[in-house]
């Protein structure tokens, strides 16, 4: 008996005709695309994405805060490895894929561009994800051209098999804790009053003669499991190198391995962490008057 090998060009449905004597079988041929990735129009977090005629997407607008951005969730349509590549990019924006359980967590590293990945068991659906990377997001317009593909070769563009699906506003999940204890006068003469206005964020107000020199007054803790993480603010009251008002952490590790400098002022990351105990100190070290806002962040980005 014969084999038949039959190559599809491009994605779409025909048919094939088979006849073998008086017998003609009609059999429904339906070609899909080498790109496993699912979007199509969204909008959120100051961007806003639309679908090109040739199936790419194009983003504008600017982003509310860094590691901010879009996202598109959708059933997992393959197992193995898989591999994302990205022929045209926007300066600025970041893109991933992550695989997710049934309860929406995710499951083992993210995608990235140009890294062969396995997908892990127990993967129900896949994220799509554009985020900003920059500290002071800038107005974006242009076209994104991504693809997600079967094995650890990438090939060239197709457009997706399905680019009608809705997206939203999507940004990584802020991991500082809260400080607790609020509200606490800092130093003396008559001292820095901290507050917390909101939810996350902290006010610095009063007045000291001398410095405040307090740097374990403003303490919290969490538990990380391994990966890459960054601290940022989205108003650092002088800047992310400043030793007048900022945070200090150490880091000690589940497997026993001995506390270390996790972040400090000039080395907020993004940086590799162990699973283990996160401490978090703010300091402020400042003299004189002063009135600041603060809100701490730290992103889990891989």
């Amino acid at each position: 008996m014969g084999a038949l090998s039959i190559t599809g060009i491009k994605p779409g449905s025909t048919s094939l005709k088979l006849t073998a004597g008086k017998i003609t079988k009609t059999v429904p041929i339906t070609v899909l695309s080498r790109n496993l990735l699912s979007y199509g129009p969204a909008e959120g977090n100051g961007l806003t994405a639309t679908v090109n005629t040739d199936g790419s997407l194009h983003v504008t607008g600017a982003a509310a805060r860094q590691w901010a951005g879009l996202a598109w969730t959708f059933p997992c349509p393959v197992q193995g490895t898989v591999i994302l590549s990205r022929p045209t990019s926007i300066d600025g924006l970041t893109v991933s894929v992550k695989c997710l359980d049934a309860d929406g967590g995710q499951l083992g590293a993210q995608v990235i561009v140009g890294n062969a990945t396995a997908v892990p068991a127990g993967t129900v659906s896949l994220r799509f994800e554009i985020l900003c990377t920059e500290t002071t997001p800038t107005a974006k317009d242009g076209d994104l051209r991504v693809q997600l593909e079967s094995g650890d070769t990438a090939h060239e563009w197709m457009r997706p098999d399905n680019t009608s699906l809705r997206g939203g506003g999507y940004e990584l999940a802020n991991l500082y804790p809260r400080v607790t204890g609020l509200p606490k006068t800092l130093g003396t003469d008559p001292g820095v009053m901290v507050t917390e206005p909101s939810p996350g964020t902290y006010r610095f107000k009063g007045s000291t003669t001398q410095k405040v020199d307090s740097w374990d007054s403003l303490t919290c803790s969490v538990h990380v499991d391994a990966g890459t993480y960054t601290l940022d603010a989205s108003d650092w009251p002088y800047d992310s190198s400043s030793w007048l008002i900022g945070i200090q952490s150490t880091l000690t590790p589940d497997d026993g391995s001995g506390q270390t400098i996790a972040f400090e002022p000039k080395g907020y990351g993004p940086r590799p962490l162990k699973a283990g105990t996160l401490r978090l100190h703010i300091f402020v070290n400042t003299t004189g008057e002063v009135d600041k806002t603060f809100t701490p962040r730290l992103y889990k980005i891989d």
